[in-house]
């Protein structure tokens, strides 16, 4: 075995001098070093080495800790990370808007007309409602799973690039007063949102420093909740044009036409963001993951923040590959089926999103001002003037959530906190609706306004939990050879659930009434329930610590809720970093230059 050091060199140098393989047989020299260690500490207690915290992330074990990131070497807070959250947040806008606007849109008089509404029957007049919206989703299902084969072999970045552009063309097509077009339209539009859905978190959480990964993976939940609630102001303007004819389409044309906009900027930006240095080195291109890891990082290969990162990523990658040769479907699904672990993971990410959808969320987003409706709310603007401020209501909570909550308090509590609040205000309604049976639209009492509030709280509670868990859990759990096709099963789920919800909604609500808001409220109410028990908090851990994490029992998390500081970093990874400290200070590499 010979030792190596790594050359000083700047962010911007070429990689020329850096070892082609960073870690040689990085599995075999962890088993080596952890046994040796393992056997120093049993015959001499004193000797077993505190927790490596030189570049680890800071703040304890407390709920309440300030935020790690101050901690952080300043570089790497610069303007390739500014580029690629903004960039890939406009992904986020494109499910917004259409969220926030198609509900609203299908009461527009002038659309009625352009799709033919009239002279349906109630019951036809729903099912068509429910295809409408529901062939978003059904795209999304779609989208979800095409998303794990273009990430992992076309690559990140060519991937969201080929997907902002099938958005752009779906939107289009929306355009065109024609059913059998808005629905290939809807059907394309929901392929990429789709993709993107998962696309998106995983390119956030991948290339995000530990200490800020939660905020800037939930960018892209903030800005759909920011184009939820611009869609929703922008029906309620257009609503209140004065002297509208049905026979004119631009009312209905601009509130679709609104969602072109973030969709090119997307294009636009996309082609300037770094492609994620852990898909490089999962793939085996170890330079160019490095070389990629300092643009984005803005430090040199040889600092200690570097290269503790680069050594998690590159040890996760080695043991991955020394246990399942190969990169196809087959060994990614074995690997999953074989690997307790794994299982886990996947079990307990997909759950997440199917209680998500069993808030139903997706029925109050696409069927807002029916809902007001139903609680007595006068129907027209003044049932989109109230979905309007409930817009605002999940801006605002989900901008506190972003900025000061998931990665202070993390993702586990505020998600508790969260269902529970969604499931006692789907609680009041559903009973609202039974004992009392308003009239709908026919004006809101005393207990109706009472209803209002619970929704707006329904929206605050919404914004802290399951808007952007399920997401950031699942963009942060799972090994880097199988991220993509795990999150793509797990987007898959939520938008297979979403689509049927979404199509079912206006029958549930015509037939079932009250029976709709007690189901996701007792829906919710045991989600709480395996959140508890399941989820573990993941602030301040490294992505590649969460293969000791996993090895535990999932319903056995709540013991280990909040990790410890040496639980923060691999611990393999961690001993080895403790003892090049200890020898000379110096970063120090092994290359098995007889091997190779």
């Amino acid at each position: 075995m010979l030792a190596v050091h790594l050359p000083m060199g700047t962010p911007g140098e070429t990689l020329d001098r850096v070892p082609r393989v960073y870690v040689a047989k990085a599995s075999e020299l962890l088993v080596l070093r952890a046994s040796r260690k393992r056997k120093a500490s049993e015959q001499n207690p004193q000797l077993t080495p505190e927790p490596y915290t030189a570049v680890t992330m800071g703040g304890g074990t407390s709920l309440w800790a300030s935020p790690d990131w101050k901690k952080d070497p300043k570089e790497i807070f610069n303007r390739h990370l500014l580029l690629l959250g903004v960039t890939i947040a406009f992904a986020g806008c494109s499910y917004g808007f259409d969220q926030g606007n198609i509900g609203g849109i299908m009461t527009f008089p002038s659309f009625r007309k352009a799709f033919g509404f009239d002279g349906l029957t109630t019951q036809e007049a729903d099912t068509r409602e429910g295809n409408i919206a529901a062939m978003l989703a059904a795209g999304g299902s779609a989208g979800a799973l095409l998303a794990a084969p273009l990430a992992d072999f076309l690559g990140r970045k060519k991937s969201v690039i080929a997907m902002s552009a099938l958005f752009l063309l779906g939107c289009a097509m929306q355009e065109i007063p024609n059913l059998d077009t808005l629905y290939a339209g809807r059907l394309l539009a929901g392929i990429a949102i789709g993709a993107q859905s998962m696309l998106a978190p995983q390119y956030l959480a991948e290339n995000s420093p530990t200490s800020i990964r939660g905020s800037l993976t939930t960018s892209y939940n903030l800005m759909i909740i920011f184009a939820l609630a611009v869609a929703f102001w922008i029906n309620y303007a257009v609503s209140t044009w004065p002297n509208q004819d049905q026979n004119d389409n631009k009312s209905w044309q601009l509130a679709l036409g609104i969602q072109l906009i973030p969709g090119f900027f997307l294009f636009a930006l996309i082609w300037f963001v770094i492609e994620t240095p852990r898909a490089l080195i999962s793939k085996g291109q170890y330079e160019l993951g490095l070389k990629n890891l300092c643009k984005l990082r803005g430090l040199p290969a040889d600092h200690p923040y570097v290269h503790r990162e680069y050594m998690e990523i590159t040890t996760q990658a080695e043991i991955e590959q020394s246990q399942a040769k190969g990169y196809s479907y087959m060994t990614v699904m074995r690997e999953i089926a074989t690997n307790a672990s794994n299982r886990r993971r996947l079990f307990l990410a997909v759950w997440l999103f199917i209680f998500h959808k069993l808030t139903g969320t997706d029925s109050i987003n696409y069927f807002a001002p029916q809902i007001f409706s139903m609680i007595g709310v006068a129907k027209g603007s003044s049932s989109l003037l109230t979905t309007g401020v409930y817009g605002v209501v999940k801006l605002a909570a989900t901008i506190l959530y972003v900025t000061f909550i998931v990665d202070r308090v993390g993702r586990r509590l505020p998600l508790m906190i969260g269902a529970t609040i969604q499931a006692t205000a789907m609680l009041y309604i559903g009973l609202y609706l039974r004992f009392v049976k308003p009239e709908d639209g026919g004006g809101t009492p005393a207990g109706g306004i009472v209803g209002i509030i619970w929704l707006y709280l329904y929206a605050f509670g919404w914004s802290f939990g399951h808007s952007v868990a399920p997401y950031v859990v699942a963009a942060e759990i799972f090994p880097a050879r199988i991220r993509s096709f795990c999150m793509a099963c797990c987007l898959f789920t939520n938008w297979i659930v979403n689509y049927g919800i979404t199509s079912a909604t206006p029958h549930m609500l015509t037939t079932m009434g009250y029976g709709t808001f007690l189901f996701f409220a007792i829906a919710t109410y045991v989600g709480v329930i395996f959140i508890y028990f399941c989820l573990p908090e993941l602030k301040g851990r490294s992505i590649e610590s969460m293969d000791d994490l996993f090895q535990h029992s999932l319903w056995t998390m709540f013991k280990r809720a909040y990790p410890t500081e040496d639980e923060k970093v691999r611990h393999d990874v961690q001993e080895i970093l403790h003892q090049e400290k200890t020898e000379d200070g110096r970063v120090s590499m092994v290359e098995d230059v007889g091997r190779r």
